[in-house]
């Protein structure tokens, strides 16, 4: 979630609580997303706007616990629930409230007063202490009974290990690159900065791992390398524009996820044969060996000074290309040598081993910036077998999320399970495809019967995906 929008939800339901006892009902965000989408509200945005909106919608939709509705008060006591503050923050918070309340209420008796006594002459207990005690033979009550929210902070994580546990929560398998993702998070917020890069098949994931890491690590940003125009040149997002509303200290030790990076790579010739792509590769490759970076003013950008060498870059993409030629350069050579010629599928493709060879032979990397990626980790692509225990996995399946949003029950029926899982194996657009078909016949039976609390999604009539079209 982005710390503005954080920041105007606290005013306006703190606001609330105040003014009138947050007596006030709020519909469920997932619902009023919902009717944003129906409206076209969210057509003009890009993709990944579009899922940073929906994520952000995820994490206030919680708060709801699948009700249509909450009151200010309530969503504001289970806001602060999920806070994880020391006692020392706890205790500078009820200072400041002790000062607005003795504004409003008068000035407190003196400190050294002691209580009264009882008719036996036993000393009486102030109200925090009776408060205190009650409070700990609740708990004691409950022990072992508890079923406490899961909490995460990385900064206190005593092991890669940690945060990979977080992760695999929240992700279905890709065992390898959530750890070394993991593995990035840990040694960056050290202070030692990694770079890597992620390469699979559209729809497995790369982008998805961070996209969750960023829950946990706000000082995330993830760029659509394919949209970078370099300096001087026509077009809208400049790699300044990276950093756009973020303050010095934020952007170094930030986490730059560069994705589509094989389209930002592939040679790009003017007509007088200058190679356009190695351009744009040549202001990547100061800021990523790190070193001091300025850009000026711009067009009306403002201007951006900072050091790199605390900041981890990652490399994201499908890398098609150099799949392609890598496999026909090896088939050619063993058909050379006597050997089976037999042509692989696109996914078997993958599984052969990249190299930072093959990122400068085949994929038009430069060579400086291919010799500073210290890992590159491969992902296997999503098989139907892996997309139903998606759909069936109770934490991360999209069914699962789509029953937060809008605070109702959804069954799924077991041939249209296995029909989804199939379609998405096969046009590659991964777990996307599986919500918004999800999401498109949750809304064919929403607008019939929209008051329902249960659902069943089986056989329904086909409705054309955006990417089919």
């Amino acid at each position: 979630m982005r710390r503005s929008v954080c920041t105007k939800w606290i005013e306006k339901y703190l606001g609330e609580a105040v003014k009138d006892g947050g007596k006030q009902k709020h519909l469920n965000p997932g619902a009023l997303f919902c009717q944003y989408a129906k409206k076209g509200v969210f057509h003009k945005i890009s993709d990944d706007g579009y899922h940073e909106l929906l994520a952000e919608t995820e994490e206030l939709a919680e708060l709801w616990e699948k009700d249509y509705s909450k009151s200010s008060g309530e969503l504001f006591v289970k806001f602060l629930s999920r806070l994880k503050m020391s006692r020392e923050e706890i205790h500078l918070i009820a200072e400041l409230l002790t000062d607005y309340y003795a504004a409003a209420h008068g000035e407190f008796t003196e400190e050294n007063r002691v209580p009264g006594k009882d008719d036996d002459g036993n000393r009486l207990p102030d109200m925090y202490g009776l408060c205190k005690k009650t409070q700990r033979y609740e708990r004691y009550m409950k022990k072992g009974n508890s079923e406490e929210e899961e909490t995460f902070d990385p900064h206190f994580a005593e092991s890669p290990r940690a945060i990979k546990e977080y992760l695999s929560s929240k992700i279905y398998g890709q065992e390898e690159a959530v750890k070394a993702a993991s593995i990035l998070l840990y040694n960056h917020i050290r202070k030692r900065k990694r770079n890597i890069l992620f390469i699979g098949p559209t729809g497995c994931g790369k982008t998805e791992i961070w996209r969750v890491m960023k829950k946990i690590y706000p000082n995330i940003r993830i760029v659509d390398s394919s949209a970078i125009t370099m300096q001087g040149w026509s077009g809208g997002f400049k790699i300044q524009d990276i950093f756009r509303g973020m303050k010095t200290e934020e952007i170094e030790k930030s986490i730059i996820v560069f994705d589509e990076f094989d389209k930002f790579c592939e040679p790009l010739y003017s007509g007088s044969g200058a190679n356009y792509s190695a351009a744009g590769q040549n202001e990547l490759l100061k800021m990523i060996e790190g070193s001091r970076i300025s850009f000026g003013s711009d067009n009306g950008r403002e201007a951006v000074d900072f050091d790199s060498s605390g900041m981890s870059f990652v490399f994201c993409g499908s890398f098609e290309q150099l799949v392609g030629k890598k496999t026909a350069s090896e088939q050619k050579e063993s058909i050379g040598f006597g050997r089976n010629g037999e042509k692989k599928d696109a996914g078997a493709q993958y599984l052969n081993k990249i190299t930072a060879q093959d990122l400068i032979e085949y994929a038009g990397v430069r060579q400086e910036i291919a010799g500073r990626i210290q890992q590159i980790v491969q992902l296997h692509p999503m098989t139907e077998k892996d997309f139903r225990c998606i759909l069936k996995d109770k934490k991360i399946s999209p069914v699962r999320k789509l029953e937060k949003m809008y605070g109702v029950t959804i069954h799924l029926e077991e041939r249209t399970e296995r029909k989804l899982a199939g379609e998405a194996a096969k046009n590659g657009f991964g777990v996307r495809y599986l919500r918004n078909r999800l999401q498109e016949y949750l809304d064919e039976q929403m607008y019939n019967e929209g008051e329902k609390k249960e659902y069943w999604i089986g056989n329904p009539v086909h409705v054309p995906f955006a990417g089919e079209m």
